[in-house]
């Protein structure tokens, strides 16, 4: 590990230890700002793609930091290229990303033919069929022996077992920094009603009932449980507010996403136990990361009796908070993948009526799928995954 990398860990988490010692979840400061919203996660102003795990999380409270209403982000090259470049005396914010290193650069591994030790001549493309060497002659891979460390491999295999991931750290910076930027302005929202917010979390919810997710109401707790593949929830009106019973409903789903037949993370850990408040480090960042998307505002003081545990965890380990945001990238997005098929299926049922006014030809009926398979009930004693 870098040292690059290793300063940063430290310093991202010693900034979240710092926070959650004063009482205060720093991914959780509201997502407003004066003048209007832009809902949604930290995303690549040139690509598009939301950033995950570490950076997406440091990203997000850099953004509350500094109330950014604009959640893109991008390289000081990246606002070159889009005809910009970043404001005087402007700050950027580190990410990591990983590069890869191929083994034929490796140099404590060997590549020989027919015995006799080569050199490549020329940087061969992934999953090649043939390499040149440094002595002009193209060779099939398959005739090539790789040796690292007294162990011989293949071509195939050594790209498969000896291609070195490491990390780097790059700087990004917020559109906001940046000045002449040939990009379309993120419309500012004025603040969503309330009604459509929780409407954005019910779609989640259903999205991932269809997945098979039993969803209760009644008693006087929240929780997920993992023998029954169901998420238990007091009645609405029991909530003080609708958005405190979304919040609550957020974190049990992120929950949900750790179950055997989805994401598969351990749920069955104690109270008390590291693994249990991992978990519950997991559930709260993801339904951090759904708040943002859904635009729901909702900080629960329940969530104050965790952060002691959080704090062990996240002293005793410098990269838990990064393995804990990448399962929570995992699981936000697997909740959002299941709120869009909600979306589809609503727009079959609507177009379902215009299809059945045309005539059909009865070569073009298609059969649908076979359901899928039932899910067997599993005679394992129930452990619950609370709030």
């Amino acid at each position: 590990m870098t040292e690059a990398r290793k300063d940063l860990r430290e310093q991202i988490t010693d900034r979240i230890v710092a926070s959650l010692e004063s009482g205060v979840m720093p991914w959780r400061k509201g997502w407003t700002n004066e003048g209007g919203v832009s809902v949604g996660l930290p995303r690549n102003a040139v690509s598009g793609r939301t950033y995950s795990g570490g950076n997406r999380l440091m990203l997000m409270m850099q953004g509350m930091d500094q109330g950014y209403a604009d959640p893109r982000w991008l390289t000081f090259k990246q606002a070159q290229s889009l005809g910009g470049t970043v404001g005087k005396g402007e700050k950027s914010t580190p990410i990591e990303y990983w590069d890869e290193m191929p083994f034929h650069r490796r140099r404590d591994v060997d590549i020989t033919l027919n015995g006799t030790r080569v050199r490549l001549g020329e940087t061969p493309e992934k999953n090649a069929q043939s390499v040149k060497l440094s002595n002009g002659l193209e060779v099939d891979t398959r005739k090539l022996v790789v040796e690292a460390e007294g162990t011989k491999y293949s071509w195939r295999q050594a790209e498969r077992s000896l291609n070195l991931l490491f990390d780097k750290t790059s700087h990004a910076f917020n559109v906001e920094q940046c000045v002449g930027l040939n990009i379309e302005p993120m419309a500012l929202l004025k603040e969503r009603p309330t009604s459509e917010k929780i409407a954005a979390v019910e779609k989640i919810a259903d999205g991932m009932k269809i997945d098979g997710l039993q969803l209760g109401h009644g008693g006087d707790r929240a929780y997920y449980s993992p023998a029954r593949d169901a998420v238990q929830m007091p009645e609405r009106d029991q909530f003080e507010s609708p958005e405190a019973y979304a919040g609550t409903l957020l974190h049990e789903l992120g929950h949900a996403t750790g179950g055997e037949n989805r994401l598969n993370r351990p749920l069955s850990n104690g109270f008390g136990t590291p693994e249990y408040a991992r978990e519950e480090l997991v559930a709260e960042l993801c339904s951090a990361f759904a708040s943002a998307e859904t635009g729901v505002q909702f900080d629960d003081k329940n969530h104050a009796a965790y952060i002691g545990s959080w704090l062990e965890v996240l002293k005793g380990d410098k990269h838990a908070v990064f393995a804990a945001a990448k399962d929570a990238s995992k699981a936000v997005d697997y909740l959002i993948d299941k709120s869009l098929a909600v979306e589809i299926k609503q727009d079959v049922e609507i177009s379902e009526p215009q299809l059945a006014a045309e005539p059909v030809k009865v070569e073009e009926v298609v059969k649908p799928a076979k359901a899928a398979r039932k899910k067997m009930a599993r005679p394992e004693p129930e452990s619950e995954v609370e709030r």
